[in-house]
């Protein structure tokens, strides 16, 4: 069945960011939860986990998929937007102001669909990954969701190079 509302992703988005965070943070405890109805400050008051997050209470912020990583004594955020459309540079920008806002370890925007031409000339032929930088060291990555593979398709990851 493909996706008739963005909504009905999350759910194998969530699942499927449980399972890269918990392969690439081994030990650590992996939480994630779709937020896309809750401003990320009172999610993460809810969970308990707000001690962990000094600025939490400026994350006035509705991230589609969250997920946390806890390791001894540092949490980090994790941010998916799913978008059914191709991806835009509105889309982008949005995910690009909650990522400045939160300097998530990962920000990702996936879609079924992948990216719209305009996207798509300014990352690879123009080469204009810096749209995608939200901090000294962090990008967002920007991928197609491959929905009967439950997976992205790693040839569509951008930035080039870059990995989960």
């Amino acid at each position: 069945m493909v996706y008739k509302k963005e909504q009905e992703m999350y759910p194998d988005i969530a699942k499927w960011l449980k399972d890269l965070l918990t392969n690439k943070f081994e030990g650590a405890n992996i939480v994630v939860q779709e937020t896309s109805k809750k401003v990320l400050s009172k999610f993460l008051l809810e969970k308990g986990l707000h001690n962990q997050f000094p600025e939490y209470q400026t994350y006035e912020i509705e991230v589609d998929v969250t997920g946390i990583i806890q390791e001894q004594n540092v949490s980090h955020l994790t941010f998916v937007e799913c978008k059914l459309g191709k991806i835009t540079l509105r889309d982008i920008s949005q995910l690009l102001g909650y990522s400045r806002v939160a300097n998530p370890l990962l920000s990702i925007i996936l879609s079924p669909k992948g990216l719209s031409n305009g996207i798509n000339l300014l990352l690879s032929v123009h080469r204009r990954n810096d749209i995608l930088r939200y901090s000294n060291d962090r990008f967002i990555h920007v991928a197609t969701w491959v929905q009967s593979r439950q997976d992205i398709d790693m040839g569509s990851l951008f930035p080039r190079g870059s990995r989960l």
